[in-house]
């Protein structure tokens, strides 16, 4: 009897464990999941461009993509923080997503939005895949550069900016985006954003008309142009970002109609899964517990009625 109990207990524990290594599968495999990862990043700025007639792009380590606004106010602490920053490893891509901001680009909000995913700003976005929110993790910035792996990859190289025509080699990604920045001045402060986001373009690497070596035409996008451009290859979809601070974010709602209605599905969308988990495993493990009763209900044998 003591045998039979130990199978029912072993099968009980077996079922109860069955969805939890369900679930750590699945999140394995999502962290193998490349759609939206940021392959290789380089940069070209304005001052080669005025100089010569042919440019060679710089490879960046690492990039920061800063999402904020003029009319944020925890928005000026992050700016402080970057303009203190002297890194030679890292670009800084600065975005105005907010429809509010005068400086508004709609390619910085699709970005933020779709690409990204986010809700809040001042946000920080790091090599594609870390993420630190608010005015008090901006200060982790260079804590979170030096303690994460960087976009050491060669497959983005020979970027070239020639008469206004760019060339390139790559072996991987499948879209090359051309952000645009320039020195912009702010709205309401005597300070200047030196590399907001001005304009971009988007090459298809998977266009059988595009050629790498025949180059693109972007003449389009340096008129006028003053700052820097910056080369950055990604495949298509949304990365997962995890958090690189421990600290409390402090930080703005973007847009609260959009954030509360996301966060109901995500409470809603929990709660229902958790339902659905409930009753798989009460069915599974019913048969368990019913044996397990009907042999803690029969009487007690003796040694000798059991010989």
């Amino acid at each position: 009897m003591a045998d039979s109990r130990g199978r029912v207990l072993l099968w009980i524990a077996i079922f109860l464990l069955l969805p939890i290594t369900t679930v750590n599968t699945s999140s394995e495999n999502e962290e193998l999941i490349e759609d939206g990862d940021i392959i290789a990043v380089q940069y070209i700025d304005y001052s080669c461009y005025q100089q010569s007639l042919q440019c060679q792009a710089t490879e960046s380590e690492h990039i920061v993509e800063y999402f904020g606004a003029d009319w944020c106010e925890p928005c000026q602490t992050v700016e402080e923080n970057l303009a203190m920053m002297n890194r030679t490893d890292t670009v800084i891509l600065q975005h105005h997503a907010s429809d509010k901001d005068f400086t508004y680009l709609n390619y910085s909000y699709l970005r933020y939005d779709a690409k990204f995913r986010l809700l809040f700003i001042p946000s920080l976005v790091i090599d594609g895949n870390g993420l630190l929110t608010g005015s008090s993790q901006s200060f982790d910035l260079n804590y979170s550069l030096n303690n994460n792996t960087g976009l050491i990859n060669k497959t983005l190289s020979d970027v070239v900016l020639e008469n206004g025509t760019i060339s390139w080699n790559h072996s991987t990604g499948q879209k090359l985006t051309i952000w645009r920045l320039d020195p912009t001045q702010h709205e309401n402060r005597n300070s200047t954003h030196q590399y907001l986001a001005t304009d971009s373009v988007t090459i298809d690497l998977n266009d059988s008309n595009i050629s790498n070596n025949d180059g693109v035409n972007i003449t389009g996008l340096l008129q006028n142009w003053s700052g820097r451009l910056i080369f950055i290859l990604e495949n298509n979809g949304s990365p997962q970002l995890r958090s690189y601070s421990d600290q409390t974010a402090t930080n703005m709602e973007f847009n609260d109609d959009v954030n509360y209605a996301k966060n109901q599905v995500e409470k809603s969308n929990s709660a229902h899964y958790a339902a659905i988990w409930f009753v798989i495993m009460l069915t599974l493990i019913t048969p368990a517990i019913i044996l397990w009763v009907k042999e803690l209900k029969r009487p007690k044998q003796s040694i000798l009625e059991q010989e």
